[in-house]
């Protein structure tokens, strides 16, 4: 059966939105009810990047939605890869990636090298899959507490 929309649920963690060179988390993406989470980081044109300004990017996990909770996920808890955008061949892209964890929570963590970049929109998308009852409600995105 081809029937993927019945059986995936999508949240926008972090609107698109310019974020020059200041750091940014997006909302929590809550796992409860489901097997499988994916997170996909949409990435525009950055002004300014380069091997001394660019921009790392970082999954982390929770028990719960507060920001103390936050903890990097281990690499064997994540499929795929982040890569550092480090020039404008590694901008205007999607990045996305798996994540096998045990915890509830996953949100993307985005950090800057140097204050070079001006300009750069930025959204985060979260992808929910193997639920425990079908068909899938996508659940609702949560702000650090």
């Amino acid at each position: 059966m081809k029937d993927l929309y019945d059986n995936i649920g999508v949240n926008m963690l972090m609107e698109p939105a310019d974020q020059a060179h200041t750091a940014w988390t997006t909302d929590w993406l809550d796992l409860q009810g489901f097997e499988g989470g994916v997170v996909s980081v949409f990435i525009g044109a950055l002004t300014g990047v380069d091997g001394s300004n660019y921009l790392t990017l970082a999954l982390e996990e929770g028990d719960d939605t507060t920001a103390a909770g936050a903890t990097a996920v281990a690499a064997a808890d994540i499929e795929g890869a982040f890569t550092v955008v480090n020039s404008t061949a590694k901008d205007s892209v999607v990045q996305s990636i798996g994540y096998t964890g045990a915890k509830r929570y996953i949100r993307v963590a985005g950090t800057y090298t140097g204050t070079g970049i001006t300009a750069g929109v930025i959204g985060v998308a979260g992808i929910v899959g193997r639920a425990h009852k079908n068909p899938v409600t996508a659940p609702t995105a949560d702000a650090a507490t």
